[in-house]
């Protein structure tokens, strides 16, 4: 395809030509089936004919030289096994010994080494950690109250998850897109399970934490020179609702002219028909 630029060019001496070998293939028409005539076309004078046809079109066409640029799609090579995994750290390290060094090893030196590895995984687990605060007496005070290190203020008044374990909720559902009710079902193979009320209660506490961070970009966003905004509907289904039925929820997504984007999203939908 030619540049941009070169296309108008290229339409008029398109149509140009077009124009030339209508009228040619108009007068062949009625050469061979118009006007009536009982005589037969003579084959040199069609020849001639046609040879007047052609020196119309290269006098009405305008030659043009069309340069395009076709760039090649790039193919990226994967990078080595040894390089897509260097960054990861040795847990376990597994020394195989030939059997004949097993079996005489006085009469072997070793000269040299060969490696390789294998990429495994620790599955998810859960873990306690615990918190001890010892309490004192001084010796020589012994109607003194005891001495005790303060409470440590918990990321959920009164709850038990950690800030690890909120930001793992958080990343599981909004980023893995994964809903609480399968991580509840998920969490019994993890050690524990995790009630899918509390992780609710969870993502609620983390939201009012973000709160700020999104009202300051929201006040950003606005600021813009112009605002985008999307509205998509979403059908998905409630596991809280009646089996089989489709709820319709929205997703409202505002851009400006940078990288921001604010997604919001109303889920309390009504049942889908």
């Amino acid at each position: 395809m030619p540049p941009l630029e070169q296309l108008p060019a290229a339409y008029l001496a398109l149509e140009s030509e077009n124009v030339a070998w209508r009228s040619q293939l108009e007068w062949l028409r009625k050469q061979v089936f118009g006007g009536g005539k009982s005589e037969k076309l003579d084959a040199a004078q069609l020849k001639l004919k046609l040879a007047d046809q052609q020196k119309l079109i290269e006098q009405t066409a305008t030659p043009e030289t069309v340069h395009y640029e076709r760039r090649r799609a790039s193919r990226e090579k994967l990078p080595l096994r040894a390089e897509a995994f260097a960054h990861l750290p040795v847990k376990e390290t597994v020394v195989i010994e030939p059997e004949e060094v097993l079996a005489a090893p006085e009469q072997f030196e070793k000269i040299g080494e060969e490696r390789s590895f294998e990429v495994d995984v620790v599955p998810t687990k859960l873990f306690k950690r615990e918190f001890v605060r010892p309490k004192y007496r001084a010796k020589a005070q012994l109607d003194r109250a005891p001495v005790v290190a303060p409470a440590r203020v918990p990321p959920v008044e009164g709850g038990y998850a950690s800030a690890g374990l909120l930001a793992w909720v958080l990343i599981s559902k909004y980023v893995d897109h994964a809903p609480l009710y399968r991580l509840e079902k998920m969490s019994s193979r993890w050690g524990a399970r995790l009630p899918r009320q509390s992780m609710v209660e969870w993502v609620r506490i983390a939201s009012d934490w973000l709160e700020p961070l999104y009202q300051g970009m929201r006040r950003r966003l606005l600021e813009s020179s112009y605002v985008q905004v999307d509205e998509t509907p979403v059908r998905c289904h409630d596991p809280d609702q009646t089996r089989g039925k489709i709820k319709n929820g929205w997703m409202w997504v505002m851009s400006g002219p940078g990288d921001e984007v604010l997604s919001t999203g109303d889920h309390r939908a009504s049942t889908a028909n």
